[in-house]
């Protein structure tokens, strides 16, 4: 088989791109299954703070529901996402395709509870893996039917030109959740003197209220006698509002680990389902890079092969006009 240079070109650099991406999304595969799988779950009573994994339910906070932004459906978290059909015509055939025109990803912090114990989940950058999927069709750009309960099938996107998908994580579904594991106190985060330093901001911004309260004088402006006072009663009153935090119970929160080598991943599927993914994953890309390789050994070879011979015809011909001269 031979091939012009421009077509050598291309298929080598396609195979190398495809065996790089294969490659990439082996290893990316292989290591999630490797930290699944010597990462000890962890008991939210006695979770210890740093990297770890829990295992739950998830469960909306002071029952506020969240609803995803497109079927109005109350979740613990959602990804919604617009597209819009478009024709196009190529090589003489009328196509199709969609384009995205609006995404977005929830924020929103929700619970997860092991029947006795709770903490909260902040989903920011989570890689989210959930069975409940929701698509549907219609003609606006934002739609005007809500609360879907069931996905249509593919044949509504023939008559319209817009498609609707969100994929969600529902209340009372079971969690794996993979992360970084801490505990926030009140305390420990704001101290005297900042909550003083913040006393006296707020004062500030009501100039009249404050000379009002300090100038014992009444000259119109705070002298440093006056300045020290303001500072004495903002302290007192700091520290009023600083033991009143002791009281408030600390906050156990499980989020994105700040080590870019650390995954965050929240699953609706079980670990031992997930690790399964992950292994089956890291197997097809890993066939898909020996494959890709064995391509681009092949395109070296019969290139390499293709210019033997044209070498080998070139001598041949020389050799033979020399001969019959």
């Amino acid at each position: 088989m031979e091939f012009t240079h421009e077509e050598f070109q291309f298929a080598l650099g396609a195979s190398i791109l495809v065996a790089l991406l294969s490659f990439y999304f082996f290893t990316r595969n292989w290591k999630r299954l490797r930290i699944i799988e010597n990462t000890p779950t962890a008991k939210l009573r006695s979770a210890h703070q740093g990297y770890i994994e829990l295992e739950g339910k998830g469960q909306l906070v002071d029952d506020q529901p969240i609803h995803a932004p497109l079927s109005n459906h109350p979740c613990l978290w959602y990804r919604s996402q617009i597209e819009q059909q478009e024709y196009f015509v190529e090589k003489g055939r009328t196509q199709t395709r969609w384009n995205v025109v609006y995404k977005t990803i929830s924020d929103h912090r929700f619970k997860l509870t092991d029947g006795v114990n709770s903490c909260f989940v902040d989903p920011r950058s989570a890689e989210v893996s959930g069975d409940e999927k929701l698509v549907w069709y219609g003609n606006t750009e934002w739609p005007t039917r809500t609360q879907i309960l069931e996905s249509q099938s593919v044949v509504h996107a023939m008559a319209h030109g817009y498609r609707y998908t969100e994929w969600l994580v529902l209340p009372g579904q079971s969690l794996y959740i993979l992360g970084q594991f801490s505990t926030w106190s009140a305390t420990t985060q704001k101290s005297v003197r900042d909550v003083m330093i913040n006393l006296i901001n707020d004062w500030k911004q009501d100039q009249p209220a404050l000379r009002e309260r300090f100038d014992t004088d009444q000259d119109g402006n705070l002298d440093q006698e006056e300045w020290e006072a303001a500072r004495q009663e903002a302290r007192s009153e700091a520290q009023q509002i600083h033991d009143q935090l002791v009281l408030e119970p600390d906050t156990n929160i499980i989020a994105k680990s700040n080590n870019s080598a650390q995954p965050f991943i929240i699953s609706v599927y079980p670990q031992a389902l997930l690790a399964r993914k992950y292994r089956s994953n890291a197997c097809i890309a890993l066939t898909g890079c020996v494959v890709s390789l064995s391509i681009v050994a092949w395109l070296l070879h019969v290139q390499v092969l293709s210019f033997v011979i044209s070498r080998v015809k070139l001598v041949y011909q020389h050799l033979a006009s020399e001969f019959f001269q």
